[in-house]
């Protein structure tokens, strides 16, 4: 991503709380080959390389008032959810982008063509 993006890459408190948790899952979840998806020393040089893009500026948090976003998530559902098949969080993710974000980049192609669907400019990243 930081080829195609120039530093700082911001994302939101809901990006860092869907990333993480799918990190640590990987430590358990089997892949074809029978093992572990990631390792645990895999798992923590990731949260420290995560850890260091923070302190170095690489990432950024985007701070927002999460009244406003709930609010456009809802404007969000009102506007697609007979139509598109969304769950919550692709809709405060999706909805995360009318508060300054230039590009949505996921690895979720159902969040990807939600996104996209609703108009924002969206960058898939297969797993």
């Amino acid at each position: 991503m930081l080829q195609k993006f120039q530093p700082p890459l911001v994302m939101s408190r809901f990006n860092e709380i869907e990333m993480l948790p799918v990190a640590r899952r990987k430590t358990w979840l089997v892949g074809p080959s029978g093992v572990p998806q990631m390792t645990a020393a895999q798992l923590r040089a990731g949260l420290s390389l995560f850890e260091q893009g923070l302190q170095t500026g690489v990432l950024a948090r985007l701070e927002v008032d999460y009244d406003e976003v709930f609010d456009a998530a809802s404007e969000l559902s009102r506007k697609f959810g007979q139509t598109i098949p969304v769950k919550t969080a692709d809709l405060l993710h999706v909805a995360m982008m009318g508060f300054g974000f230039d590009a949505f980049v996921t690895a979720d192609k159902q969040q990807h063509d939600f996104a996209v669907r609703a108009g924002y400019p969206a960058t898939f990243l297969p797993p």
